[in-house]
């Protein structure tokens, strides 16, 4: 008899075993012999014990190869994100922030280091510093299946699984010879996608081993934010391409010369304030936001003329360019009766590429202007001269758009090696598996567009405007050509380098211990070793802190390591009694030693029930504990920019309004903002300056988790209903001494708010977090470097059924076909984030742009659910797909509502011979577009969570000899 490594739901393995073509097929292409024969020992994930009944514990989902196969995407997170347990993370779509093309998934939107991956069972090499892997490196042509089981599974596989486990089960076993190509483009004609993949494999040596080999390119299309209409505005910034004055509060031009100036274009005493901050036009004539303005508005924000801010948006990428080489090979050898080899290599090459607007030199970057520069206009030198102190420098913001938007491209080769040795012991029934392996991902980033701030500065300190250094100076004043020489002199490529390495050892042990009257208790014992470290080498300017442009950083060489111990036992307590079928429990602990944190324990506790035939109830505790990583250990303090909704000291802040307004007024004075703009202060940008970076103090992570539910698999004889399966889950995770940082926003919102500030304090902790400027009043850096925060928890119900009929059961006859039903969906009951201990908890259900958890805009809607409907019929499958994302509200701004949204996908698939089948389908059907909402800065909605391409279509091929 065979055994099957299945890691699905009771209910649906019982689908996959029962059911008839041509309304679910086992999905054994790639086998001699049908899953349906009598099975033996089956492992399910969340376990290591082999045992007969396929029954789960945990609630377990499983998304099949077909189910990959009809999404029509290159990338397998595209999938992930849509299911309802995941909350979309770093993605194709996410170009700022950015893993530099990375695919990064999040369980239940608790951040992408509390999500493990695992490749057939183990570990995968991790591509950044959290720890987390990139999907992208996962062979998908070879996927058979992805098993997701939520709630924390520490107990069993150790650190990271907190949220829980994605794990891709690969065609290890697959024969003979496959091809298959595929092509998909939007309605716009963009994001072109391409995927050709070629797998051989077979048996060698007698049938003694079997070897598979996978080949695969895939290739994705930029799309610009500018190319769809709710996003080519977006991003607006008051650092523009033709330079601003910055008034300084200690040293302002008199009301006198600034109404002397604007009366020259026709403007009235007190249309300008002498607080405001002027932009240049390029006749040498000052502008200040709907006033004078001559520039055009054709590359700057719609609304120049009105706020004088700038539109960033338009060259970002709404979906990053992927081009992707993979090479997997796998083989298993009998070496005897006792002793099977078997191992992998894994082997990714791809390259991506981000696109941010032009370099700014805003907040702390800006440039500090003396007044003998040449190239100062008379008008803004009467305005200088009449200051208090009119020899002094001024301080100048400008966004360089003639030295080009900046442009990180970047090369990941990653690798993956292991190997085992696996057998019977001699002893009993019990196996062992021995096993190691060996991972290196490295990254090349070559980044562009970035400026040098003192080459400028000396350009702008230069008597003669930097004539002498290059071809005509630099003038910095409006939209003035720059010369070759100079753009040359000022521009500046950088080059980092990262390389992450892991080292994994396991030893495991299986099998039968002794006889209870329910039934036999099996155990499970092992060991494991895991180093994993981290390079990260910057280009030598951004280390320095001279670049304008992308973020300053520092290098990293850190490792950690951990070794760890684990058992396991199943334990058939009742059997064959009244209403109770069958009754089992599992317990599991894990000891592990890091070299950071020390001894920490894992442990679990849990049950599966057996009502009646049909009726399962399942469910456990469990506790999770996660190290901290390496980089939030290790990582230096680097330069970020967060983005906010407002700047709670602007005097058109909602802050500045209503009964609190006096002492937030209070609070900005005593933290710098200048008594000369208090009242005209205002704040255009929709980021911060901000450093970021780790904490070698930090201590583990613990999390409790719950969860409950029943399966329901009917054993009706009508042929309506014999195919029908249900499930429903309850779940609960509380992570304590959670590893973060505050928010940006929330950093503000508990300094300025009545609610976490009420006296106003500027020794407030949230207000201790930041500075700001005594001469500008903007804030110069908010602190956000990694704690051990308070508490984060969530709990929600999750729900699927199965469904499947021929039409014979609804009076027809079922050689006209059958009919294929699946929900699956998820209810969020709450999701709460405590900052500080002793703090109230942060209600964030129903929200969406909260970035505390995770550097995305993090949804939590209500409902989120997945309805597929399949007509089959012969060779013919057809289906539609309806996807829904319930109603939310903007996390900074409660009064943004964001609407629910449907999206609706067409699919068919073709098998014209047993050899040749086509597929293909229509994505967003209806070309639905995203909901706007204002606070998040990427492309004026999460590009995540919702669809930004719009209706694309996909046609592909296949065929297997």
């Amino acid at each position: 008899m065979p055994k099957i490594h299945y890691l699905g739901s009771a209910s649906a393995l019982i689908l996959l075993l029962s059911a008839a073509p041509p309304v679910a097929q086992a999905q054994t292409d790639n086998t001699d012999k049908d899953t349906s024969a009598a099975v033996e020992e089956i492992v399910v994930t969340g376990s290591r014990i082999v045992r007969r009944d396929y029954a789960s514990n945990s609630p377990i989902v499983t998304v099949g190869k077909d189910d990959i196969e009809k999404l029509g995407s290159v990338t397998v997170d595209t999938l992930l994100n849509q299911m309802p347990q995941f909350v979309p993370s770093v993605s194709s779509t996410s170009n700022n922030p950015s893993n530099g093309g990375q695919a990064n998934i999040d369980l239940r939107g608790m951040g992408t280091a509390r999500t493990m991956v695992l490749l057939d069972g183990h570990r995968v090499v991790p591509s950044n510093a959290n720890g987390t892997v990139d999907i992208n490196i996962i062979p998908s042509a070879l996927i058979q299946n992805i098993e997701v089981i939520t709630g924390g599974a520490s107990a069993t596989y150790g650190s990271d699984a907190m949220a829980g486990v994605v794990n891709f089960k690969l065609n290890n076993t697959f024969n003979g010879l496959q091809m298959d190509a595929q092509y998909g483009v939007t309605e716009e004609g963009d994001g072109r996608e391409k995927a050709l993949s070629v797998t051989a494999g077979g048996h060698y040596a007698e049938g003694r081993g079997h070897a598979v080999l996978s080949l695969g390119y895939s290739e994705r299309g930029e799309v610009f934010n500018a190319s769809r209409d709710f996003s080519k505005i977006s991003g607006a910034s008051s650092t523009t391409p033709y330079g601003r004055y910055d008034a300084t509060g200690t040293n302002l031009p008199s009301q006198s010369a600034v109404d002397a100036v604007f009366a020259k274009y026709g403007y009235t005493a007190g249309s300008v304030k002498a607080s405001a901050n002027l932009g240049f036009n390029n006749d040498g004539t000052l502008f200040y936001n709907g006033v004078n303005y001559k520039g055009s508005t054709a590359i700057d924000y719609s609304t120049i003329p009105v706020n004088g801010t700038y539109n960033t948006g338009a060259l970002n990428l709404l979906q990053l360019p992927l081009t992707r080489y993979t090479a997997y090979a796998a083989t298993d050898y009998q070496i005897n009766e006792h002793a099977q080899f078997y191992g992998s290599f894994n082997f990714t090459h791809y390259d991506s590429r981000t696109v941010l607007a032009p370099a700014p030199a805003a907040s702390s970057t800006g440039f500090s202007v003396p007044v003998t520069n040449p190239f100062i206009s008379d008008d803004l030198a009467a305005l200088l001269a009449s200051r208090a102190d009119p020899t002094a420098n001024f301080l100048l913001r400008k966004r360089f758009t003639d030295v080009g938007p900046r442009v990180s491209e970047t090369t990941f080769n990653v690798f993956q090696i292991a190997g085992g040795v696996r057998g019977d012991t001699g002893f009993k029934d019990w196996t062992y598996d021995v096993y190691a392996s060996y991972g290196r991902s490295e990254q090349n980033e070559t980044q562009s567009g970035n400026v040098s701030h003192s080459a400028v500065q000396t350009l702008l300190n230069a008597a003669d405007g930097g004539a002498s250094l290059c071809d005509g100076g630099y003038d910095p004043f409006g939209l003035q050509a720059i010369s070759a020489s100079c753009l040359s002199y000022i521009s500046r490529q950088t080059k980092n380098r990262t390389v992450a390495e892991q080292q994994v050892v396991e030893a495991n042990f299986q099998g039968g211990l002794f006889n209870l009257p329910a039934g036999e208790v099996r155990g499970a014992f092992g060991a494991s070793y895991k180093r994993d470290t981290y390079l990260f080498e910057p280009d030598s300017l951004l280390s320095t802190g001279d670049v304008v442009g992308f973020n300053a950083q520092d290098a990293i060489d850190a490792s950690t390591n951990v070794k760890e111990l684990y058992g396991e036992l199943a334990v058939p307590v009742l059997k064959d009694l009244p209403f109770i079928k069958a009754l089992n429990l599992d317990a599991g602990y894990r000891l592990s030693d890091y070299n950071t944190v020390g001894k920490v324990s894992a442990y679990k506790l849990d049950g599966n029930w057996e009502v009646v035939e049909g009726l399962r109830l399942r469910g456990g505790y469990q506790r999770a504990v996660r190290a901290p990583s390496i980089g939030e250990l290790y990582s230096p303090q680097n330069q970020d920019y967060p983005s906010i909704s407002e700047d709670p000291c602007a005097y058109d802040s909602t802050y500045r309004a209503g009964s609190n307004a006096a002492t937030v007024r209070a609070l900005c004075l005593a933290q710098g903002v200048p008594t000369a703009i208090i009242d005209s202060y205002t704040y255009a940008n929709t980021q911060v300056n901000a450093l970021t970076g780790g904490n070698p103090d930090l201590k583990e992570e613990k999390a409790n988790t719950f969860n409950a539910g029943l399966v329901w698999t009917p054993r009706f004889n009508h042929p309506l209903l014999e195919r029908l399966s249900m499930s429903v889950d309850y779940y609960s995770i509380d992570v304590k001494d959670a590893i973060g940082t505050i928010d940006a926003s929330t950093a503000l919102d508990k300094c300025y708010s009545a609610e976490g500030n009420p006296s106003g304090s500027a020794s407030n902790y949230y207000c201790s977090l930041f500075v700001r400027s005594s001469s500008t009043g903007e804030i110069d850096t908010l602190t956000l470097t990694n704690l051990n925060l308070a508490e984060y928890k969530t709990s929600g119900v999750d729900f699927q059924v199965d469904w499947g009929f021929g039409l014979g059961a609804v009076g027809l006859d079922d050689r006209y076909g059958a009919i294929k039903v699946n929900v699956i969906g998820s209810y969020l009951d709450s999701f709460k984030v405590q900052s500080l201990p002793g703090e109230a908890f942060a209600e964030l259900k129903g929200t969406i742009g909260n970035t505390q958890i995770s550097s995305t805009a993090v949804s939590h809607p209500e409902w989120k659910y997945a309805t597929s409907v399949s007509y089959l019929i012969g060779p013919v499958e057809v289906g539609a797909r309806w996807r829904y994302i319930g109603d939310m509200v903007d996390a900074s701004d409660a009064s943004e509502k964001i609407g629910a949204v449907n999206y609706y996908d067409l699919n068919a698939t073709w098998k014209i011979t047993d050899t040749y089948s086509i597929r293909g389908g229509v994505t967003n059907l209806t070309n639905k577009q995203p909901p706007y909402f204002y606070s998040y800065v990427q492309a004026n909605t999460d590009p995540s969570t919702y669809d930004v391409l719009g209706r694309r279509f996909f046609l592909a091929v296949k065929a297997k000899f």
